[in-house]
């Protein structure tokens, strides 16, 4: 891999077109960094859990492949295509074909297909109790622990470990995940450029508290990918954790949450960090993507949500929620981080 001043010096370019562009940009959406983007919903009646988790499902897909509309996934707009007296073992809902299947009895096969479901489908899975019945949204597996949605009205709103739901991994027999998204196969058709999607960023974290790494890098059309790093530096610019993506050379995308459980923000000491995502494909075009944050015991502040195209700098993710802040504010505040970034560097 490139040496970190070469890396470093490429960032500095990106970030100063980045500069130029700062008005295209939209609000930072107003979203708690380990909870909610805007994603999560709660079932509107009885019955209808398994509805609202694939709703849910495929809200984050939607975000994910880019589609400015993801947020008019909701569980009335799901309905047709995919209830019938009970969600449909097979549906097709805006390009995005689900499927039904069972789980390994063994609560051990049961646990490890679970883990790689979600290394494959960042956007979760609806998982399933038969006994119950009800269904939540397992979103993710970060540091040893399921985390999910629960459409339950009686359980606490957004992302929550599985121990907080209704459904446990041991009561659960089956799923529903997408098999098959044509959004994202279209994308990747169109792209010409090495991209990063649906990328997260910390502002503030609290110490002692984790978040999930969110994002997808997609090499150029015909093109694969060569390098893919996240790294934290902290003030003085020097490394303190990093992860590479274990890459084959065939791969044309790859997700950052394979990586999620070497970066441990949760382990970070308080003071000031900068958060990197560097990126390299078989044709030479390269991405650097860096966003400074602060480790405090302050209450964490929001973060933002937004997808980056390099190296022009130009948005991917129209608005999709109200923000924090009046809109005219948010491009000096995003404009001050980025010049204080670059200070730093020279």
């Amino acid at each position: 891999m490139e040496t970190r001043t070469g890396w470093r010096r490429r960032l500095a370019a990106l970030c100063l077109a980045a500069l130029l562009l700062l008005p295209c940009m939209p609000r930072a959406l107003a979203a708690d960094l380990n909870v909610d983007a805007g994603f999560y919903l709660k079932q509107s009646r009885s019955g209808t859990c398994t509805l609202t988790a694939a709703a849910m499902m495929l809200r984050r897909r939607a975000y994910l492949d880019g589609l400015a509309d993801w947020v008019d996934v909701t569980e009335n707009n799901v309905r047709p295509a995919a209830w019938s007296n009970g969600l449909s073992h097979n549906f097709t809902y805006k390009a995005m074909k689900v499927r039904y299947a069972t789980l390994p009895a063994d609560n051990g096969a049961k646990t490890q297909t679970l883990i790689d479901l979600l290394a494959a489908h960042p956007e979760g899975i609806v998982l399933y109790d038969r006994r119950q019945p009800h269904a939540i949204l397992l979103t993710d597996y970060t540091n040893g622990v399921f985390y999910c949605s629960d459409p339950a009205g009686n359980i606490s709103a957004g992302r929550v470990p599985i121990s907080s739901a209704s459904v446990s991994i041991a009561g659960a027999s089956c799923y529903w995940y997408i098999a098959e998204d044509n959004n994202a196969a279209a994308g990747a058709a169109q792209t010409s450029e090495l991209q990063l999607a649906g990328v997260t960023y910390p502002v503030n974290v609290h110490t002692g508290t984790g978040m999930s790494l969110n994002g997808n890098v997609t090499a150029a059309s015909g093109s694969t990918l060569a390098e893919v790093a996240v790294l934290i530096e902290d003030a003085a610019g020097n490394t303190v954790m990093s992860a590479s993506a274990a890459l084959t050379g065939s791969e044309s995308s790859w997700s950052l949450r394979q990586v999620d459980s070497a970066i441990r923000f949760g382990d970070l000491p308080a003071g000031n960090y900068t958060y990197l995502v560097i990126a390299e494909d078989a044709t030479g075009d390269s991405l650097c993507f860096g966003a400074d944050f602060t480790v405090s015991d302050a209450p964490a502040a929001d973060g933002c949500y937004w997808s980056v195209q390099d190296p022009e700098g130009a948005m991917l993710q129209d608005q999709t929620a109200a923000a924090a802040a009046p809109a005219a504010e948010q491009p000096a505040t995003l404009g001050s981080q980025l010049a204080d970034f670059l200070g730093s560097l020279f």
